[in-house]
């Protein structure tokens, strides 16, 4: 399809400009850049009034996309940074230069450039809080192009093989639109993470591994989580999966007390308790920690490292599946009492916090009902954000607790540990996994990068040991990590088994292949796939021996020329009922179809045939161009005659 001409009406120049305008609107929608997109759709429409055209060349094409990254990231400095799968700093210069591209290339009437920046604008603006509204825009989106296409496109009167072709154009930009948004926001955690760590130059937070320390600010935004697969679960998953845990709080940092770190525990071999075996296939890198549930007793396949806290130290176990026996209940191991570490904070902090903790656990006498009433309290009255913001009156903490602030776990499990720590109950922070993501079919959980997860441990002298609480408000954690979606149903989950299966042997051929390839070569899949390709090739290669004998009775090699004798073969036998006799020639042959359908359908038969044996005895050389011409005249002819009942031949 080419490009509109320039007799276009005002009005008409408008509908052009739809695609555009619903794509600015959708970024607007979803990120709440108006600031940016409010002033760009009214020059639109002042443009498309006014009748303004720009003379489209490489030149300015580069000059928009220049003026878009300038404008997008000017907007990071007066507006709140846009929520993206990688960093504001990148994705907001991004987006200003495919709005500047878009643009230019509509007021240039370049309509199918103008339409592809605009879709990838929409791809990258999708899957946020908003996608309510953000679904009735793109469907503005979409009926805005059609609207174009047959209002000023004149598909009505350049035919149907046009529609079709423009229906493919759309569906192709569309498509790629969503699948790009798809492919984004599934590979946040191998790329987008690496861009978000070299452009900040700070710890990401969500990784496969807890960084050594966690970091508390007063104005902070998380990158959401990616869906990267770390481990797969098979039996029972566990709520949480222990990676680290942290018992020094300085007022702004939780790290690792030097007495637990250099603490060497031993796992006991057995119990009272009644064991179950949860096996942990490992599909990524995940540094120096195995994650493992509270109360795993063994570990068959690796021996690992049990470090205060009761974590696991054991590295690279990339591609193995390792075997963990736990108890029945997720529950820590009985140890002594800990010192006065776990009730430490700054003087200054405890001071701010004391009257906030005695308040909310006025009405609990014991560690445990306090720990209950600040859970609860977080649960009821807070909402779960990737963009933190305490900046106030006294210590980020202070400042959450005090006006509710919105934050995410790190944050929630920090301020009840200190705020359990000011009423001299002892806690700490724990980090590791909360998964999900569990397929019904195969009982299978995969672990994702998005599940990484903070909580806290409170130890209960009444029980000898510590105890798990969750702050967390999980109502609104997973909206704000994209994870409110509907069941999978039998076929996505059929899906996500064999997609859960590809990835351990993927893991397993990349970091152990040699392990992989012999369990791969001892499992019973393996004998009968290759049982499978056994017979497969059996019946391929009698097939071409069928062919082969076909072509040698036929008297030729030329496979062509063999092709277009069989098709004359099933033609006389589809549109006349004549199938050769085993001793009957080609000639008599022609004499039954002559005498069953008369003369004019025979000559045809006659042509071919003299045209088949010329190339085949002489060896005259051929395409068998003639020859398929010929048959399909003899199709057609036999078509023609009309059958007994009336009715035209097949």
């Amino acid at each position: 399809m080419s490009e509109p001409s320039d007799n276009v009406s005002r009005y008409g120049r408008l509908v052009e400009l739809l695609p555009v305008f619903a794509a600015l609107v959708v970024h607007a929608v979803a990120h709440g850049r108006w600031l940016l997109c409010a002033p760009v759709m009214v020059g639109l429409v002042w443009a498309g009034v006014s009748g303004v055209r720009v003379s489209y060349s490489p030149a300015r094409l580069l000059i928009a996309g220049a003026v878009g990254v300038a404008a997008g990231a000017g907007m990071l400095w007066v507006s709140e940074p846009p929520t993206a799968p990688f960093p504001p700093n990148i994705f907001g210069p991004l987006c200003g230069a495919l709005v500047g591209l878009s643009v230019l290339c509509a007021l240039g009437r370049n309509r199918y450039f103008a339409w592809t920046y605009a879709c990838l604008l929409v791809a990258l603006s999708m899957r946020v809080r908003e996608m309510q509204a953000v679904g009735w825009v793109l469907g503005g989106l979409v009926l805005s192009v059609l609207l174009v296409a047959f209002l000023e496109g004149g598909l009505g009167r350049t035919g149907p093989r046009a529609a079709v072709g423009f229906g493919v154009f759309v569906v192709l930009v569309l498509g790629l639109s969503l699948g790009l948004t798809r492919t984004i926001w599934a590979s946040e955690g191998v790329l987008m993470d690496a861009v978000y760590r070299m452009t900040s130059g700070t710890n990401a937070g969500a990784g496969s591994e807890f960084q050594s320390q966690v970091d508390l600010r007063s104005l902070e935004r998380k990158p959401r989580g990616s869906e990267r697969p770390l481990l797969v679960l098979s039996g029972a998953a566990p709520a949480r999966l222990r990676t680290r845990v942290f018992d020094v709080f300085d007022g702004s940092r939780w790290t690792t007390s030097k007495e637990l770190a250099e603490q060497r525990l031993e796992l006991p071999s057995a119990g009272a308790e009644k064991e179950r075996t949860l096996a942990l296939t490992v599909l990524s890198p995940l540094g120096a920690w195995l994650p493992a549930p509270a109360g795993t007793r063994a570990v068959e396949g690796v021996r690992p490292e049990v470090r205060g806290g009761w974590v696991l130290k054991a590295e690279e176990l990339e591609g193995t599946t390792l075997a963990l026996r736990t108890g029945e209940q997720e529950h820590l191991l009985p140890e002594e009492a800990p010192g006065d570490g776990l009730t430490a904070l700054p003087e200054e902090l405890r001071e701010e916090l004391r009257p906030l903790a005695e308040e909310l656990t006025r009405k609990a006498s014991t560690p445990r009902e306090k720990a209950r009433a600040l859970e609860a309290y977080f649960h009821d009255h807070f909402e779960y954000s990737l963009y933190v913001d305490l900046r106030g009156e006294g210590s980020p903490l202070a400042v959450m607790v005090r006006e509710k602030r919105a934050a995410y776990c790190t944050y929630f499990a920090s301020a009840m540990a200190a705020l359990l720590r000011t009423v001299d109950v002892p806690a700490r922070v724990v980090g590791g996994f909360a998964p999900e993501d569990n397929n019904p079919l195969t009982g299978a959980t995969l672990v994702r990068e998005r599940d990484a997860h903070a909580w806290v441990e409170v130890f209960l002298a009444d029980e000898g040991r510590f105890v798990a609480f969750d702050p967390t408000p999980w109502r609104s954690r997973d909206d704000a990590l994209g994870l409110t979606q509907e069941k999978k149903g039998f076929f996505g989950n059929m899906v996500g088994a064999v997609g859960t299966f590809l990835r351990e042997v993927g893991a397993g051929l990349r970091y152990q292949p040699l392990a992989q390839a012999k369990a791969l070569v001892g499992s019973p899949v393996f004998g009968v796939l290759a049982a499978g390709v056994l017979l497969w090739r059996l019946r391929v290669g009698k097939k071409g021996e069928r062919k082969k004998e076909q072509r040698e009775a036929m008297g030729t090699r030329d496979v062509r020329l063999a092709a277009v004798y069989a098709r004359y073969l099933k033609t006389l036998k589809k549109r006349a009922g004549l199938v050769p006799k085993p001793s009957e020639t080609d000639d008599e042959l022609l004499s039954r179809l002559r005498a069953a359908k008369g003369d004019e359908v025979a000559e045809v038969a006659a042509e071919f045939l003299a045209h088949y044996r010329e190339a085949r005895y002489r060896g005259v050389p051929t395409g068998a161009e003639r020859e398929t011409v010929l048959v399909e005249q003899l199709d057609a002819k036999l078509r023609a005659i009309p059958s007994p009942s009336g009715r035209g031949a097949g």
